[in-house]
């Protein structure tokens, strides 16, 4: 009974797995899939064809699938759920656009990763590209060490200890060395990275607290070759807008 419960809760976390690699409306082919999941292509077949039958995934052309309806209604609910949020978030975002001249966005834990739920660019100029919805692991990036610098150890600790894939050259990856820049960005109030999510992009992070509560992290990023001349700007208008959220959001 007991192997068989594993069995059961084994399913689930590879179908809710494979979910995770759809962003946005962009189709994946079957061969996609395994590639980056290592899952042989019957499993694949057969967790698709449960997630299409639930209305979670449709069929897209030959060997590949998209997002369902039910999976966008939930994420419409999710978005709901923090729409009070979200409207406290915007005009904080747009000012930090406009005095940084970076793309701004604001992003929040969810387990071994982080989701961006809000965001605003620049209204012109080469921009960085993110999408709400958009998920790294916790790891990644001057956002991630902010939102873990403020998690509980034990929670810090886990992650650490578990898979922590590089995305760029830059990508940091070693658990001791990660320790060390997660201390740092608690000491500094912000963490900043060069390539890490993005090789061709830097991001300058700070956290939202609330009564001492992580909230989520406020983000600036742009081109790499303009993180010199923009670095300052954006240090002043995070530590502006961090100071008014933390006032707004409870």
């Amino acid at each position: 009974m007991a192997k068989e419960a594993e069995r059961t809760i084994a399913a689930v976390e590879a179908a809710l797995q494979l979910l995770d690699l759809f962003e946005g409306a962009e189709p994946l082919r079957v061969a996609d899939i395994q590639s980056r999941t290592g899952l042989v292509r019957s499993r694949i077949l057969r967790l698709l064809g449960t997630l299409e039958v639930c209305g979670y995934v449709v069929p897209a052309g030959r060997a590949a699938y998209a997002l369902g309806p039910k999976a966008f209604r939930l994420g419409w609910a999710v978005r709901d759920s923090y729409a009070g949020m979200i409207a406290v978030l915007r005009p904080a975002l747009e000012r930090a656009v406009e005095a940084s001249g970076a793309t701004a966005f604001f992003s929040i834990p969810r387990g071994r990763e982080r989701v961006v739920i809000a965001k605003a660019v620049p209204p012109a100029g080469v921009r960085y590209v993110i999408e709400e919805g958009q998920t790294r692991q916790l790891h990644v990036g001057a956002t991630g060490r902010v939102l873990m610098a403020y998690l509980p150890e034990t929670q810090r600790e886990e992650i650490l200890s578990g898979n922590l894939p590089a995305l760029t050259a830059s990508t940091l990856t070693t658990v001791d060395v990660l320790r060390a820049e997660i201390a740092r960005a608690r000491e500094a109030g912000h963490a900043e990275s060069l390539g890490e999510a993005t090789s061709s992009a830097f991001a300058i992070a700070a956290p939202v607290l609330s009564a001492g509560r992580l909230v989520g992290a406020l983000s600036l990023a742009g081109p790499i070759d303009e993180f010199q001349e923009r670095r300052e700007r954006c240090l002043t208008a995070l530590k502006q807008e961090v100071h008014f959220l933390s006032t707004r959001i409870a």
